[in-house]
């Protein structure tokens, strides 16, 4: 997961950069600004993606755990971190969305002379700040996450070598 992890905070790094490098140019160039509403539309859907995509992972991953413990009858103490990944990495993941769509929205509404150019510029810098912020504490997640399916894995495996009996994912035909 963390090779997709990191190519999926890249592409939204990306597409926020170039979104915001686009308003930059949109201050004097006015096809640079029509440039910016779309890349800015764009980013948002990107961002909310890749952190959807965290969402996805935790909730999938918990679930297979679960079942890892209950059909293996392996330690119920494998459940535990799961959650407190879920706990570090959703209020992040959400947070990092909404200053995003937020700074999509008031692009919107300076683009309707509705708000002032500085309200819309500081929360798109803070959007990017808060996605490389939540980038990091996702990654940490993930990391964690990732050892503990490791360790329940070598768990399985030992659990096969005492009895054994291989799992049927693990048969060779």
């Amino acid at each position: 997961m963390i090779p997709l992890f990191l190519g999926l905070t890249l592409a939204n790094l990306l597409a926020l950069c170039v979104t915001g490098a686009l308003g930059y140019l949109g201050t004097t160039s006015v096809p640079a600004r029509s440039w910016h509403t779309l890349a800015g539309a764009l980013a948002t859907l990107v961002a909310c993606g890749v952190h959807c995509v965290v969402f996805t992972y935790f909730v999938a991953t918990a679930k297979w755990v679960q079942h890892a413990v209950a059909t293996r009858k392996l330690d119920p103490n494998f459940v535990t971190p799961t959650r407190s990944f879920r706990r570090q990495a959703f209020p992040a993941a959400l947070a990092a969305m909404a200053i995003t769509f937020a700074a999509a929205i008031l692009g919107a509404a300076r683009d309707n002379f509705m708000v002032s150019r500085d309200v819309h510029h500081l929360t798109a810098v803070a959007a990017f700040a808060v996605n490389i912020l939540v980038a990091i504490i996702e990654y940490n997640a993930i990391a964690r996450n990732g050892r503990l399916i490791d360790s329940i894995l070598i768990a399985i495996t030992e659990q096969e070598q005492r009895t054994g009996v291989v799992s049927g994912e693990a048969q060779v035909i």
